[in-house]
């Protein structure tokens, strides 16, 4: 006759009893001495069961702290990228706005002057070179620089600044001459330096840095985007050769060349000397006429001769003397003294006359000379 096992309590009493025996000494006091031993050998040791406790509360503690940290870690990172796209944004910005009046002067220039389209080619350098000081300057994510990707943005920056510092004298050469092919390859090179600031951008930083961007699972941060030349066939030679013939052929962009004698005044009498008058002058040593000239055109003049003759009366050999001015700017007076001529015999009417240029391409004239009588007395 077999031993009858008794029938086993339901799973939920028996989850009961063991947390209960957790916090519990005498929990098996009511029951006979064989089960209390049975129930106390399924049981790990208190010790045992508190230590492995307490060995979880530190791991899920350690755990939290470190995922608190790592987002600590990305939040920073995503403050310190989205920083950085933001600077750069506002860089390009400024930048593109450049680009974009550029191609405007260059492409519909019926409103522009030469005097403006020196301002504004000078202003956009400015801008542009302080734009590549801000980029060399900028406080960039140290894995944007160990890669290699914040100094492709740099050199984007120096492209465009280099591209415009270039333009300026190209361009304006270009509007002083007839011809339209050589000058044009300055020009060119000068507008694909632009252009290529485009391309580094688009197919170098753009990507590298998205790319980064993306192994950090910096979702949301995003790169911005730029085109400094909106018409991308405007640095080809055949389409700078239009522009340029465009450009020339533009009333207010011709080249106009012309300079005018201004005012004569003798010395030491300080007469001022008119075109067509007689006038009577110290015979004196120190004879000099102060002749100021003026560039009445919009192109700078170089080496602009000054002559004064002095004609005595029936005298085949007349004194002359010249003087040259080095530079002379558009819509500049500068006067020079023009000396060492002797005065005339006493009491005699000699023709003097005042000769200012030509320059080269003048073809207005008539104001480059004064003819006036004088004569010396005592």
């Amino acid at each position: 006759m077999g031993v009858q096992v008794p029938p086993r309590p339901p799973l939920h009493s028996r989850v009961q009893l063991l947390m209960t025996d957790l916090t519990r000494d005498d929990i098996h006091d009511d029951l006979a001495p064989e089960e209390r031993r049975r129930r106390q050998r399924k049981m790990l040791p208190k010790r045992l069961l508190r230590l492995l406790l307490l060995l979880a509360g530190i791991v899920i503690v350690v755990v939290v702290i470190v995922l608190v940290a790592r987002s600590a870690v990305s939040s920073g990172q995503a403050a310190d990228y989205q920083r950085y796209m933001s600077s750069i944004s506002n860089m390009l910005k400024q930048s593109d706005s450049i680009g974009g009046e550029l191609v405007k002067l260059l492409t519909n220039p019926e409103t522009t002057t030469r005097k403006s389209l020196q301002t504004d080619l000078d202003q956009y350098i400015s801008t542009s070179e302080q734009l590549e000081a801000q980029a060399k300057a900028m406080d960039v994510p140290k894995d944007l620089v160990s890669q290699d990707v914040h100094q492709f943005f740099v050199l984007v920056m120096t492209f465009r600044y280099k591209g415009l510092v270039d333009l300026k004298p190209s361009l304006m050469n270009a509007l002083e001459v007839q011809e339209v092919e050589v000058s044009s390859v300055p020009i060119t090179r000068a507008l694909q330096y632009l252009a290529n600031s485009d391309f580094l951008y688009k197919e170098v930083f753009a990507p590298r840095a998205t790319e980064i961007l993306k192994a950090k699972n910096l979702t949301g941060v995003t790169v911005p985007s730029t085109s400094f030349l909106t018409d991308t066939d405007l640095a080809s030679k055949s389409r700078v050769q239009e522009v340029l013939s465009a450009l020339k052929s533009t009333g207010n962009l011709q080249a106009v060349h012309g300079v005018a004698v201004a005012k004569v005044v003798a010395s030491p009498d300080d007469k001022e000397i008119l075109a067509g008058n007689t006038y009577n002058l110290t015979s004196s040593d120190q004879l000099a006429f102060l002749v100021t000239v003026e560039n009445q055109g919009n192109m700078s003049e170089k080496d602009v001769p000054v002559v004064v003759t002095l004609l005595p009366p029936d005298s085949t050999t007349p004194q002359k003397k010249t003087v040259s001015i080095q530079e002379l700017k558009p819509k500049e007076e500068k006067t020079v003294t023009v000396s060492g001529l002797n005065p005339t015999a006493y009491g005699e009417a000699a023709v003097l006359k005042v000769e200012v240029g030509p320059v080269n391409d003048e073809k207005f004239k008539d104001n480059n000379s004064l003819e006036a009588t004088v004569i010396f007395t005592l």
